[in-house]
């Protein structure tokens, strides 16, 4: 007997981390994932977005463990209903995110975003998604528009790069959850740490795709930033839609 009701396909498990466990060094003092933007954290943006992207499917925040219950309340707030965990975070970026990915075993995908870049858009989140699971990983990046100079100790012009090729790498980054996590442990093993978890991909041979991205998707480093950030959200009207 022929049976004609096919069972459907499992659409693939996507978690995103956020990592917001971060010192601050250059932002005076000042939590730059818990400063104020038009009147929200600017944590509360990031979560937002990943909220309103269809491509996601649940969200971990790692961050500081005295900030814990500050996240919560930002949670709560701002109606993040995919938050499945707030975690303590390590002394490092690299052990924050193992901690997450603990915490995120069973899916599928794993985006990890930075929680001080509060101008990331949904869309461009489920295009970074939609790559990771075409070719088991991908990052947004947009190219390299200034003039890249070499700089000697004295602060001398040494030469002049070529910019051909060059791209500034953001977050998201997505990756396949058994590729991610075999990265870290091979991270862990050989004592390799860094800032950005394509490097640690890269490091086990995977091939990462970069997906044009925006130029507005800045990280908040310094109190600068914050000027730059309020200015692209006022062009969206204060909001991430």
């Amino acid at each position: 007997m022929l049976n004609f009701f096919k069972k459907e396909a499992r659409r693939p498990k996507t978690a995103a981390i956020i990592v917001a466990a971060g010192q601050s060094t250059r932002m005076n003092g000042q939590s730059k994932q818990f400063a104020e933007l038009l009147g929200k954290p600017v944590l509360a943006y990031a979560l937002e977005a990943f909220e309103q992207s269809p491509s996601v499917d649940e969200i971990y925040v790692v961050c500081r463990e005295h900030d814990i219950l500050l996240v919560s309340d930002i949670v709560g707030h701002f109606g993040i209903t995919k938050a499945v965990s707030i975690l303590p975070g390590g002394a490092t970026r690299c052990e924050s995110v193992r901690c997450g990915l603990d915490a995120a075993g069973g899916c599928d995908f794993i985006a990890i975003h930075d929680g001080a870049r509060p101008c990331i858009l949904p869309e461009h989140i489920d295009a970074a998604v939609a790559a990771a699971q075409q070719c088991g990983a991908a990052a947004l990046g947009v190219p390299v528009a200034d003039t890249l100079k070499a700089v000697g100790e004295d602060g001398v012009i040494t030469g002049t790069l070529d910019r051909q090729g060059v791209w500034q790498i953001q977050t998201p980054q997505v990756f396949a959850g058994e590729l991610i996590r075999s990265a870290h442990q091979n991270a862990l093993e050989k004592h390799i740490e860094a800032t950005d978890d394509c490097l640690l991909a890269e490091a086990v041979g995977a091939r990462v795709l970069v997906v044009e991205g925006s130029p507005d998707n800045i990280k908040i480093t310094r109190p600068d930033d914050l000027l730059l950030a309020s200015g692209i959200l006022l062009q969206r009207g204060g909001v991430v839609l």
